[in-house]
């Protein structure tokens, strides 16, 4: 009898040990799903939010667009449409959904916005003998790296532009707009700016437009301050 106990002990716990406790693979993830973008957001383009694969599927769906993953709200809709202010940050979506009296929200990976392109222009026909020589046409002016700002974000200090940003073909001259959470500061057109109390808690960052005779003005602006104390 010893002799059968021991030969069965032999033969199921090797069968035990492999078979593992039941369920352990069946167990959920507790990592939410993620919502994405159609494509890599252009200036000029439209992009939408690839909903996150939910289970079970959720009744209401909604969204908001951001830069930076921060500030104000740009955008509501499934789809947005990325405007010359987004040349240089990234876009975040926010997806919030709803089941039945719970809520769950999920955010995208940021991702970097593009200048738009310029059109590639046809190639001028040749001048008929003895007429004047068309001009060349002025390349337009391209951002590689958006402008920078130093000072502290406190009432009563200063905010300056430490870099105007890498262009090419390089500007004539440049311009600045201070903006407050993403808006237009009225008057604030200088390359400092000093914080009133009106910017206690927002963001301030500057937008500087490149300026060159014979080609659109292309302007960048820099990436938001901390919340003004």
């Amino acid at each position: 009898m010893k002799k059968l106990i021991a030969v069965l002990v032999a033969v199921l716990v090797p069968i035990v040990v492999l078979v593992g406790p039941a369920g352990a693979d069946d167990a959920p993830s507790s990592r939410p799903p993620r919502v994405s973008l159609s494509a890599s957001p252009v200036v000029g383009s439209t992009v939408s939010a690839q909903p996150a694969a939910w289970a079970p599927s959720p009744e209401q769906r909604t969204y908001e667009w951001l830069r930076d993953g921060e500030g104000e709200v740009i955008g509501r809709d499934a789809s947005y449409t990325v405007t010359p202010d987004d040349a240089g940050h990234t876009l975040v979506v926010v997806e919030r959904v709803r089941f039945g009296t719970s809520a769950d929200e999920t955010s995208s990976t940021p991702v970097p916005v593009t200048p738009a392109q310029a059109p590639v222009a046809a190639p001028a026909p040749a001048p008929a003998a003895g007429a004047p020589v068309a001009p060349a046409a002025v390349p337009p002016t391209v951002n590689t790296r958006r402008p920078t700002v130093k000072g502290t974000a406190r009432v009563g200090k200063r905010l300056t532009v430490r870099a105007r940003g890498a262009w090419t073909p390089a500007p004539t001259s440049f311009a600045y707009q201070w903006l407050r959470n993403g808006k237009k500061i009225s008057g604030a057109t200088k390359s400092s700016y000093r914080l009133t109390s009106r910017d206690r808690g927002k963001r301030l960052s500057v937008r500087v437009s490149a300026l060159r005779p014979g080609v659109p003005t292309v302007a960048v602006s820099s990436k938001s301050s901390q919340r003004v104390r």
